[in-house]
């Protein structure tokens, strides 16, 4: 009991903190925010070693700034078009259009969801080797492509329908899911380059 409460209190903590850090920065900070969460939550899902938040989320968040940063706007700078042509085919029926928007919505969403994590877990020194690694991962991982993207729906349903002030538990939440999820796809991976701990809670 007592480590479960431990390991509540570090969700929420680091949910406040990447609230802070994202809206300090006006929103251009999220994707540096996002992926030093990922880091805290896959440190929190850990058994044999306990979870130190704040030095933690502000290493990753320097270490990842730039590639996070990148990232985010080229896909907010997607997205925004995406979501004014869905809107343009739906009003006047263009049938082919609205599925090219809805397939385009699909792989900037698993993408994103994907790439955070990826980023947070696995030093790679190109960027272009770590866009296409994240955009193999996330097209061939069908049946966790479906759970993390129920975890991104129960967030945004937690939120709007439930209560605003939920977001204050909401992403903690959501990381955690997300990085419990990606363990099964990551630990290949992560055996190869000899950082699996059994006793970290690794295990299928």
């Amino acid at each position: 009991m007592k480590e479960l409460f431990r390991k509540l209190t570090d969700m929420i903590f680091v949910n406040f903190i990447w609230i802070l850090a994202s809206f300090l920065g006006l929103l251009i900070t999220t994707g540096a925010a996002t992926t030093a969460m990922f880091r805290v939550t896959q440190q929190i899902l850990k058994k044999s070693e306990p979870t130190n938040v704040l030095p933690l989320f502000f290493q990753s968040f320097k270490e990842n700034f730039v590639i996070s940063t990148l990232v985010w706007l080229a896909l907010m700078a997607i997205g925004v078009p995406l979501f004014f042509m869905y809107h343009y085919a739906l009003n006047n029926d263009l049938v082919f259009m609205i599925v090219l928007a809805i397939v385009g919505f699909y792989q900037l969403i698993i993408f994103a969801i994907y790439f955070f994590p990826v980023c947070a877990t696995f030093k790679t020194k190109r960027a272009s080797d770590l866009i296409k690694n994240v955009m193999l991962l996330s097209n061939t991982n069908l049946w966790t492509n479906f759970k993390v993207l129920g975890s991104l729906a129960f967030f945004i349903l937690l939120v709007i329908f439930v209560h605003q002030s939920l977001i204050l538990i909401a992403v903690g939440l959501y990381g955690v899911l997300v990085s419990f999820h990606l363990k099964k796809v990551f630990r290949p991976f992560l055996e190869q380059l000899g950082e699996i701990d059994e006793e970290e809670g690794y295990e299928n």
